[in-house]
């Protein structure tokens, strides 16, 4: 299994069993969550072009909002291509009309499942286990809280910026390090690799309202733009 970062954010390129699998693509220079006075965030740094980037045997989406499933980016690609994800979030990408088929994740052409035990209002902490049949990792790109026991993993790609809302807006939306720390013991995992841990420009309610904090840590490994690793 090989994973290729594609920006400092959550875009990643995983390469499973010979198929390239496009991961959360948002290449557009911001994301707007409801409207722009509420929140929206912008990258720093230069993006990938769509044309740059080997042509994906499919898409994973992993969670609905725009820094996950940015639509100005994934109209880029070509509809013929097949987008894994759930339900919820087939329902919002439908409405595009785009993409031609979508897979279930237990329809995808190698292992992948959902693992985070969340409540119907939680939409961000969701955790997935991928693997090939001989490696396996887990993505959980704001962490998570519960999963299913007896899951192992020898990589997990999880952030360590802890990023806090009012409860009113959805409380911690990030879990930070220590969350991390925990998820890795649960999961005996070999390697922690960072990820959604993009220090993005903010504007609009939200980011007067949101606490952000990046800690480093010796026990992450944290690709640059471009960089892969291989298990």
């Amino acid at each position: 299994m090989k994973i290729t970062k594609l920006n400092a954010d959550s875009s990643w390129l995983w390469e499973i069993n010979g198929l390239k699998i496009l991961v959360d693509p948002w290449f557009s220079e911001s994301q707007v969550d409801f409207h722009p006075r509420f929140s929206t965030q912008y990258h720093l740094d230069k993006q990938p072009e769509v044309y740059e980037i080997p042509r994906p045997d499919f898409i994973f989406i992993s969670h609905p909002f725009t820094d996950h499933c940015d639509r100005e980016t994934l109209i880029k690609f070509s509809a013929e291509i097949p987008v894994i994800c759930l339900p919820s979030i087939q329902r919002k990408i439908q409405k595009w009309k785009h993409f031609k088929q979508f897979i279930s994740l237990g329809d995808a052409p190698f292992q992948m499942e959902k693992i985070s035990k969340t409540g119907i209002l939680d939409l961000v902490h969701h955790a997935y286990f991928i693997s090939d049949g001989t490696s396996s990792m887990c993505y959980a790109p704001h962490g998570t809280r519960r999963i299913e026991e007896g899951k192992q993993v020898a990589v997990l790609l999880t952030t360590v910026t802890t990023y806090e809302l009012p409860f009113y807006l959805g409380g911690t939306v990030n879990l930070g390090l220590n969350k991390a720390i925990q998820l890795a013991e649960k999961l005996k995992v070999n390697t922690l690799i960072s990820t959604h841990d993009e220090q993005k420009r903010q504007a609009g309610l939200v980011a007067r309202l949101s606490k952000r904090k990046y800690t480093l840590s010796n026990e992450f490994l944290t690709l640059t733009q471009g960089q892969s690793f291989e298990f």
